[in-house]
């Protein structure tokens, strides 16, 4: 029944209008990424990754002067909770009886979606509506957004006809196959949440700025930007490694830096579900390690950009 929810949102794609001008689709993105903000509300999501397990999680959501202030619980498999402000956001999970707490660098999820200045993404997105359609018992207007190039993915979403709150989203790839998808079980407007967060406990902050950059970008796929760069800790790793991203507000791409122990080879790889792209290769004394939920040109572009800085004082 859950994954019956999550059927046909791709090809609705196909019945969409000729694309919006530039400065009405510039309207109707911002209008669907200030809604997540702006609103309060509570309810149940499904969610698809590929064609895994559906998953449920339960979100509650109050507007906060800070301008963000969210709660993200998993309904099923592992208990993990994700907390949100407009500062950034804790993942907690607990596996084994132990809890492990770890700050993210990304602070949105669904129906938070699109970037608080949405309506730049009109110049990399043409943006289609569709017909009208019901979710968890609501009326939905049918939105499209078209990628105008290689770099990027599709999106189709269904956003609540008098709020713009996305109800409904799908990313789809160049074959209009679906790679993720979202759909709301139940929502409820103007709820606060079921009961009171447990405080967070105290944890370390685990990223840093990056001090000396030992690598640059000479050129980036059209509207993409750094957003963050720092030294962090992973979990599979013994030392820091440098995390940069980047993005045009929807496709995050990230690039993982560290110290190379012997000659890297060149190699790239595709998940099994064909969404994550990755590129390994050595730029100067380091290994790059590029990947993301991005098609490939985009992973590409931005690996082979990268080159070697000298040393500060040091000439060719």
């Amino acid at each position: 029944m859950r994954a019956a929810l999550l059927l046909g949102l791709a090809a609705c794609g196909a019945h969409a209008a000729e694309p919006l001008p530039p400065s009405e689709a510039a309207v109707w993105l911002q209008r669907m990424a200030d809604a997540p903000r702006r609103l309060a509300y509570e309810g149940v999501f499904v969610f698809q990754h590929g064609d895994a397990a559906v998953q449920s999680l339960q979100v509650a959501n109050r507007p906060a002067v800070s301008g963000k202030d969210s709660r993200l619980t998993a309904m099923d498999g592992l208990q993990r909770e994700v907390r949100c402000t407009q500062g950034g956001s804790t993942s907690l999970m607990t596996e084994g009886g132990q809890l492990k707490v770890e700050r993210r660098l990304n602070n949105r999820h669904f129906p938070d979606l699109l970037p608080a200045n949405a309506g730049a993404l009109a110049n990399w997105y043409a943006v289609r509506l569709g017909e009208f359609s019901r979710v968890a018992g609501l009326d939905c207007q049918q939105v499209e957004l078209a990628p105008k190039d290689i770099y990027r993915w599709g999106y189709v979403l269904c956003v609540e006809k008098d709020s713009a709150l996305p109800l409904k989203a799908a990313m789809i790839n160049e074959s209009g196959r679906p790679l993720m998808q979202y759909t709301f079980a139940e929502i409820r407007f103007g709820a606060t949440p079921r009961s009171a967060p447990a405080p967070l406990p105290e944890t370390p902050a685990n990223a840093r700025p990056v001090a000396n950059e030992r690598v640059g970008v000479k050129n980036l796929p059209p509207g993409f930007t750094r957003i963050t760069a720092v030294n962090r800790k992973l979990p599979n790793k013994s030392n820091e490694v440098e995390h940069w991203v980047f993005s045009d507000g929807l496709t995050h791409i990230s690039l993982f830096l560290e110290t190379a122990t012997h000659p890297v080879e060149s190699m790239r790889g595709q998940s099994k579900l064909g969404m994550i792209n990755m590129l390994t290769r050595q730029v100067g004394s380091m290994q790059a390690t590029i990947l993301g939920d991005a098609p490939w040109p985009a992973v590409e572009a931005i690996a082979m950009s990268l080159e070697a800085r000298l040393p500060a004082g040091a000439s060719r």
